[in-house]
């Protein structure tokens, strides 16, 4: 990776990780791109206003996000991270944990980092 970029890279999944737990849905709305992709984790896709939608919820809270693993790439005008991460949140008064590999993929649109895809797979 490229010194800067691996800061910034970094720098991003932690303020998304933030919004998550905090319920931010407004930080989400700045970070992601209108045009993002989000697979969960049983290949679900759905658009990012849906995906800011569900965090809005008051039916949905991320209460704990655990990045275990990480590796990133960065390239000129995009990066990618490979999380692995553990998981708490609660939907409709039900816990549900989990540990996923978490791929994100960045890319600078109009002079900004955005997130453009992430993509949750169940880990063993």
């Amino acid at each position: 990776m490229n010194g800067e970029r691996d800061v910034t890279i970094d720098s991003l999944r932690d303020r998304v990780n933030e919004a998550l737990l905090g319920g931010d849905w407004q930080m989400l709305s700045g970070l992601v791109s209108p045009r993002a992709v989000i697979t969960g984790p049983r290949g679900y896709v759905i658009s990012r206003d849906e995906w800011i939608q569900a965090h809005r919820d008051d039916a949905y809270e991320q209460v704990r996000l655990d990045v275990t693993e990480s590796v990133a790439h960065a390239y000129e005008g995009a990066g990618i991270r490979f999380d692995l991460v553990e998981s708490e949140c609660r939907y409709h008064g039900e816990v549900i944990k989990g540990r996923f590999r978490v791929s994100q993929v960045w890319a600078r649109d109009g002079g900004r980092w955005q997130l453009a895809s992430v993509q949750y797979t169940t880990a063993a």
